[in-house]
């Protein structure tokens, strides 16, 4: 199978409410008229809805209860809320898949978004656009899972026994998740960077100029990983590798000092995945 032949199956795409396009766009767009977008978003209840619920929850504090999304706005932030939104509207674009574990993917990969933001605060990169990052960095597994289901499933078996996912999915489709990923990005409008950063996510210094975003997503797929294998700080610290730290701006010492935070990082949109 060819790359190009995976998008012409238009009827198995996932497709995005045409108001989270229109939020994607905003990412490189900073004259953006926010309550015309605010009075956009109401407009789809099901989004409308899990944003409401998700302002309300306790890890976003709000002062009051959030009745509307211009409140929302207006509590949150507007960045804050484009992210709750294009995250929703995401993840709610994919249906079941048979023999997918839809939710332990899109856990794993809000573990990474929620790793790169926290990350991008100390690289001082922009949040919200790491933790849209983090959240379609690995978009392309599911894609593959939606067009080749069959292979899919006998490459996810042998990566649980410790194959490489990328190598697997070359030699058995001809093409990886990272360049299906990268074209979805790319056909979604995203911004730039961040369809580099997921072309380049496993070898971010084959990129040149090194990117900060590029680096930022590998050091977090790397110790969301290791977390997930149950690593300690000092495991997860004696991992980090320093030229991908350099590209960040961050030292090994600096990074040390805050890794004892990771046990408590919430992106507080666990709900969405539900």
């Amino acid at each position: 199978m060819k790359l190009e032949e995976v998008f012409e199956q238009t009827h198995k795409l996932p497709t995005i409410p045409k108001v989270v396009q229109e939020l994607i766009d905003s990412f490189s767009n900073e004259d953006i008229d926010i309550d015309t977008i605010a009075k956009k978003i109401a407009q789809d209840q099901v989004i409308t809805a899990k944003v409401l619920r998700l302002a309300n929850s306790a890890h976003f504090g709000a002062s009051r209860q959030i009745g509307s999304v211009q409140e929302a706005v207006v509590v949150l932030g507007f960045n804050t809320v484009r992210t709750l939104v294009v995250a929703s509207g995401i993840t709610g674009a994919f249906v079941a898949t048979p023999g997918f574990d839809r939710k332990a993917f899109w856990k794993q990969s809000l573990a990474v978004a929620t790793i790169n933001k926290w990350l991008a605060k100390q690289a001082k990169v922009n949040g919200e656009v790491a933790f849209t990052c983090g959240m379609v960095h690995n978009i392309g597994e599911m894609l593959i899972h939606i067009v080749s289901p069959e292979i899919a499933i006998k490459i996810d078996k042998f990566v649980e026994s410790g194959g490489d996912r990328v190598a697997l999915e070359d030699n058995n489709i001809g093409f990886d998740y990272v360049m299906v990923g990268e074209e979805l990005a790319r056909r979604w409008n995203f911004p730039s960077e961040i369809q580099q950063a997921i072309k380049f996510q496993n070898n971010p210094t084959a990129q040149t100029p090194n990117d900060k975003l590029t680096a930022l997503l590998f050091l977090s797929k790397l110790i969301a990983t290791l977390q997930a294998d149950k690593a300690t700080i000092e495991e997860i610290s004696e991992k980090m590798p320093e030229n991908i730290l350099e590209i960040i701006g961050i030292s090994k010492e600096s990074l040390n000092t805050k890794l004892n935070e990771l046990s408590e990082l919430s992106s507080g949109m666990e709900e969405i995945i539900g």
